[in-house]
């Protein structure tokens, strides 16, 4: 936290401990609004990855592990801003309201750093999916991997040894010498963190677009691919109120209002845009069971056929395709496994570096 040298203190007002002025619920609606859509996302990427395609991996379940994180994070805010003076004037909170509060801060940036890490690893692990082996792409992601673990365990290190002793960092009536820059460790990792959300958002892009896909379908999954650049943007404007809180203001307390906010956004827009991609497959379903009821509707072409078992189910003709619905209305494996995922890119990457083209035949002889 900055101190205020003498003649700053001299000009703050009265303290006001009974009846301040506060920043009002604002950040707690952000809160309540943003950590559910996370969650809601998260859940139907899950549904995606479990109920329709029936396979997951370690990328569903480190977004989980993310989304825990998030957790954290918005109860340290709400804690924080609700109980330990965070939400008003620095003057207007007692020393030890402060210093329950910095506990409470170093704990959010702990959580912070380790879920949007997770949330990052959880998205480049998804890429491997996409990565053809040997190629450029597949390395690519690896180092990226590599950059980001260490980077953020590096951070996670600095932030509980800046301060020797570790209780130096709360206890604000410590000499400045017990602490190293609070700002260059902020802005080091705020820094390193947009440029880890450029890397992961620019890997992918070279290798959707020359994937073997119609073109709508390409653009559609840039499109849903670049959801990234506004985490990017949200990273940014919490960088600015990084250099406000460190650099530029004393009254850190109420000055902080706006850095809490956009780290809660940052973190859940991290959660969001990585389960954004993996829904697609969700659309397909949905687009097809309406396509499905409106070709049954027009045409009457439905016949009744009994299964081997006894039960019954419906066939039903669309476009030259049959979709085969039992009488719980669940689709068949054929179907479910024609939706396009992200999946689809690596079978048309593996396709393209194995298959040698079409073969050429000369029709036999008209006898």
């Amino acid at each position: 936290m900055r101190h205020a040298p003498p003649e700053v203190m001299a000009a703050w007002p009265t303290p006001n401990y009974l009846d301040p002025v506060t920043r009002g619920p604002a950040l707690i609606i952000v809160e309540l609004i943003t950590l559910p859509i996370a969650f809601v996302v998260l859940a139907l990427r899950l549904h995606v990855r479990i109920k329709i395609l029936h396979k997951t991996g370690w990328d569903d379940w480190i977004m989980v592990a993310a989304a825990t994180a998030a957790t954290g994070l918005t109860a340290c805010i709400v804690v924080a801003f609700y109980r330990y003076g965070w939400d008003r004037h620095i003057w207007d909170s007692p020393l030890p309201t402060l210093m329950v509060g910095r506990q409470v801060s170093l704990a959010a940036q702990v959580l912070f750093i380790v879920g949007t890490a997770l949330a990052k690893i959880s998205i480049l692990v998804s890429y491997l999916r996409l990565a053809p082996s040997s190629s450029w792409f597949r390395r690519l992601t690896i180092y990226s991997l590599w950059y980001i673990v260490l980077s953020n365990a590096a951070f996670v290190t600095v932030l509980f040894v800046q301060c020797r002793p570790i209780s130096s960092y709360w206890n604000l009536l410590r000499t400045e010498q017990d602490c190293i820059s609070e700002t260059a460790t902020l802005l080091s990792h705020a820094i390193a963190a947009i440029m880890s959300d450029l890397l992961v958002w620019a890997l992918p892009l070279p290798a959707l677009y020359r994937a073997k896909l119609p073109l709508s379908q390409r653009i559609a999954l840039i499109v849903l691919f670049s959801f990234g650049l506004v985490v990017i943007l949200a990273a940014c404007i919490r960088t600015y109120y990084i250099h406000v809180v460190v650099q530029v203001s004393y009254d850190v307390t109420w000055d902080s209002f706006y850095l809490w906010i956009w780290t809660s956004i940052e973190m859940e827009l991290g959660i969001i845009c990585g389960c954004v991609p993996w829904l697609k497959s969700l659309f397909k379903v949905w687009q097809t069971k309406r396509a499905g009821t409106r070709a049954s509707a027009s045409t009457g072409a439905n016949s009744r056929t009994l299964r081997s078992d006894g039960r019954s189910r419906k066939t039903m003709s669309d476009a030259g395709a049959v979709y085969r619905m039992d009488n719980r209305r669940k689709y068949s494996n054929a179907t479910r496994n024609a939706y396009l995922d992200l999946e689809s890119c690596q079978e048309s990457a593996g396709s393209r570096a194995s298959s040698p083209g079409p073969a050429l035949t000369r029709p036999a002889p008209a006898r």
